[in-house]
Parts: structure tokens; C-alpha cells; sequence
């Protein structure tokens, strides 16, 4: 079963009182060019782009709730740089040439969003304004164990070896880390991030949104069922409010791509995971912890246990947004993709950790948010379908998702790359390879869900 029920879902901070959350009322137009299911900042990246390609096109986008009511709209609010593995084993599987180019994608992507939303987004507060705001001191990469510490200490020297022009990332001594953040049960040191922002990632879909709305079908609350391949050039998108004839189809459905494409089952799980926010935080000087010391302002994303929490404060509002946990649970909540519940034991670990940090720790808001997992190399998957199902079911039809996590460096620039191959166009020189279906480290993808079973 798919849980995407409108009516029975865990409310998101992010989508409180938010635009483009009602069901469409225009018909369904009968035919399109490309029709992109999923309005999250990947199907919404990719509209754009492709009107920037080729504005003639008939695009329509179809989501099954209201825009960014999936991952994008129920994350933790964190724009962090870098690979979310570690460099020595991203070096060896793809050689140090790529596994740079891939860590530069990410600040690559950083930058062009952050010239589109200057150009596109507003600074009132609104719903069009993502709040983006630089933190002081970066990401805070705190280090929970002796061998979590040693492993990433290896791993940063190697990167900084062959990037020594870069400046962006620093090794904090405990002292450091415990100065900077007044928290002393952080005793092996950080990895710090310097160029990492928070951000209302919701209202960079709305302002992608704004942008193409003239110009492109957007249709929500219109669940696609199933897919019907007619020929190379003719697609029935079959949805809950009519049938739409495509030439080419776009998946960006991340976690839930397994529903419409059961060949990736194996390949791309969904992982659910719950976030606080927590009101009432004045940020000067933050409260007292449990040993009865002043905490430090927080003026950085804080992320622990290798990235089982992470934490920031919102300057605007004087929130704190607390997420992760999920590792208390058995399975560690992988396989789940219900967003409409929360796991009370995660709940209770999320306030206890609040508590322990010396921060409040009665929430305002929780919910749940579901990511799609890449399994086999934690990378994004990009590219038509007839590469690893066939010409006969999959030739064009086209994806962009498995973010596993770290969307938001990433799905603005896959956009323009699933936009780019949805247009016959060469892909830019900046885009990683490894995200291709048809890259050679990717043949694992030739086996189907029914061969993992056997």
C-alpha cells in the first residue's frame, strides 16, 4: 500500500498554512511532452529546466498530495556540502578525479540555487521565501567514538590532500568542539563544514513553482497508478482524475518510485525518519544543561552519531529543529514509508536528547518524512530506463531520485541533467557520472526485484 493519505499525515513545520496545497480544479490536459510525477524540488527543478531548454514543450507535473508534501517538505531543514560517505571509499570505487568532481557538484549546486532563488525568491517571510541563512560556524560534524573519529580524521586528510585549495573544511579538537557548542559529551572532536546553511526548503518548490506556473500543468492531489508503455514515443499515464498520453515521462518519486517501477525494489528503499520543532528558544546564550552550565548560542547545524541527529535554530522565528533517532528503533525505521505516524519510542528519544542538551524540549510540531535510500552506493540514479529494463518498458521513461538524504546539495542541478536527457541534450561537464543508470559500477541495477528474491 502506498501511504499517501492527504487526510491522516504527521503535520510539518514547513507546510503549516502553506501554498499549493489544495487539490487542483483544471482538467487534466489529454496529451503532453513530458509528463514529471512528483512535485517535490526534484520535479520541480526539472519543469524548470526544461522550460529554460525548451519553452515550446507541453510539460505537466502530477503529484499525489500538494507541491513538496514528500521528503522536501518533512526534512530537517539543513543544506550541508560534501559526500554523505566517506571519500576514501567513494576514491576507490570511482578514482579521486570523480570522486572530486562529485564532492564539487554539490557546492556547484549550492551556488546556481542559490543565484536562482536570489533572482526568484522573496525576503518578506512569506511563503515564497526560503530563509536562507549561512550559518556562522557551518556544520558541526561531532564525533561519537574513537573509531568514528579516527575513520573520518583519515578520511578529511585524504580529501584535503588532493583539494588543497579548498578551505572549506576543518578538524576541531574536543576542546574546540566543546567550546564552541558547550555540550561535554562531545570527547573526540568534529568535522566542520564551513559553507552549510539552513533553509525553508518547501519554499524553494514554492518559488520553483511560482516560476513555471504559467507555463507548465500542475496538478496535485492526482495520484498516477500505473504507467502503460505504448510505444517508444507514446506513454498512458494512468492517475486517479484521467489519462494523460505522454512522449516521455519523468520519475521523481524518490522513496515511492518502487510503487510505479518495481524493477528498483531492491535498489531504492525508503527510510522514514521524524523531526521536532520546538518553539520558545531565545538563542542568547541557550539555557542550562542537566551539569547546570550556560549552553552557547547556537550558530551552526549540529550533527551527531554519524548523522543520527542533527540539529539547527532557526534565527527568524527562534525555533530549534530537531531530527534523526531513528537508530533507537529495530531496523532503524528502513522499509517504511508511511509518513502519516510516528514512532512513539523515537519520539521520546528526540525529547530526551533536547533535554540532555539543555534545550526545550516540549515540541510544537512532529513529523515524519520519508527518504529514498539508494542501497548499493548511496548515489542519486539519473537516466532513462531502457538502460536497465529495456527498450520495450522503459525507453522514454526517465528518473531522478534515490537521494538518500542529501537532496538538497544535489536535486536542483539532477534537475537540470533530467531535464537535459528529457531534451536530446549533452549532459554538463560538472555532472558526476557515477549518478547515470548506465555507469558501469551500476550493473547491479540489470538485477530485478524478482532475481534479489530468489
Amino acid at each position: 500500500m502506498v501511504h499517501l493519505n492527504p487526510k491522516c499525515h504527521t503535520h510539518s513545520h514547513w507546510l503549516h498554512n502553506a501554498p499549493y496545497q489544495q487539490p487542483t480544479t483544471e482538467p487534466l490536459p489529454a496529451t503532453a511532452d513530458i509528463v514529471i510525477i512528483g512535485g517535490g524540488i526534484t520535479g520541480l527543478s526539472t519543469a524548470y529546466w526544461l522550460n529554460k531548454l525548451n519553452p515550446e514543450q507541453k510539460v505537466v507535473v502530477v503529484e499525489a498530495r500538494g507541491l513538496s508534501s514528500g521528503a522536501t517538505g518533512r526534512n530537517g531543514g539543513i543544506i550541508c556540502p560534501g559526500l554523505n560517505d566517506s571519500f576514501e571509499v567513494i576514491a576507490n570505487r570511482y578514482g579521486e578525479k570523480e570522486a572530486l568532481r562529485l564532492v564539487d557538484f554539490d557546492y556547484t549546486n549550492l551556488d546556481m540555487l542559490a543565484k536562482f532563488l536570489e533572482e526568484h525568491g522573496d525576503k518578506d517571510n512569506g511563503p515564497f521565501d526560503p530563509q536562507i541563512t549561512w550559518m556562522k560556524h557551518g556544520g558541526i560534524c561531532a564525533w561519537t567514538s574513537d573509531i568514528e573519529a579516527y575513520e573520518a580524521q583519515a578520511d578529511v586528510a585524504r580529501l584535503q590532500k588532493v583539494r588543497p585549495h579548498q578551505d572549506d573544511l576543518a578538524l576541531l579538537s574536543p576542546e574546540e568542539v566543546q567550546e564552541l557548542t558547550g555540550e561535554k559529551s562531545f570527547k573526540w572532536g568534529a568535522l566542520q563544514i564551513k559553507n552549510t546553511a539552513i533553509a525553508w526548503a518547501a519554499r524553494i518548490v514554492f518559488c520553483l513553482a511560482r516560476v513555471v506556473q504559467d507555463k507548465v500543468h500542475l496538478a496535485t492531489f492526482t495520484p498516477v497508478e500505473r504507467v502503460d508503455q505504448v510505444s517508444a514515443t507514446q506513454h498512458r499515464v494512468v492517475t486517479s482524475r484521467g489519462v494523460i498520453v505522454a512522449k516521455k515521462v519523468a520519475y521523481c518519486t524518490n522513496a515511492w518510485t518502487k510503487y510505479l517501477v518495481p524493477h528498483f525494489t531492491p535498489h531504492l528503499v525508503p527510510i522514514r525518519n521524524q523531526v521536532v520543532s520546538v518553539p520558545g528558544h531565545s538563542n542568547e546564550g541557550a539555557g542550562h544543561g542537566k551539569d547546570g552550565k550556560q549552553k552557547k548560542k547556537i550558530d551552526y547545524v549540529l550533527s551527531a552519531n554519524r548523522g543520527y541527529q542533527y540539529l539547527s535554530f532557526r534565527p527568524t522565528d527562534g525555533r530549534i529543529i530537531f531530527g534523526g533517532m531513528r537508530n533507537t528503533t529495530v531496523g532503524h525505521m528502513a522499509y517504511e514509508d508511511d509518513d502519516s505516524t510516528l514512532n512513539v519510542t523515537v519520539s521520546c528519544q528526540l525529547r530526551n536528547r533536547l533535554e540532555d542538551l539543555g534545550l526545550p524540549h516540549h515540541p510544537e510540531r512532529e513529523w515524519a518524512g520519508v527518504m529514498g535510500w539508494s542501497m548499493q552506493d548511496g548515489l542519486p540514479f539519473v537516466g532513462e530506463l531502457a538502460s536497465v529494463i529495456g527498450k520495450d518498458k522503459g525507453q522514454g521513461q526517465f528518473m531522478a531520485a534515490g537521494f538518500s538524504g542529501h537532496g538538497m546539495p544535489r536535486t536542483f542541478l539532477c534537475g537540470r541533467a533530467l531535464a537535459q536527457l528529457l531534451c536530446d541534450k549533452p549532459l554538463d561537464d560538472h555532472f558526476p557520472a557515477p549518478f547515470l543508470l548506465d555507469h558501469p559500477t551500476r550493473k547491479y541495477l540489470l538485477t530485478s526485484d524478482k532475481d534479489a528474491k530468489m
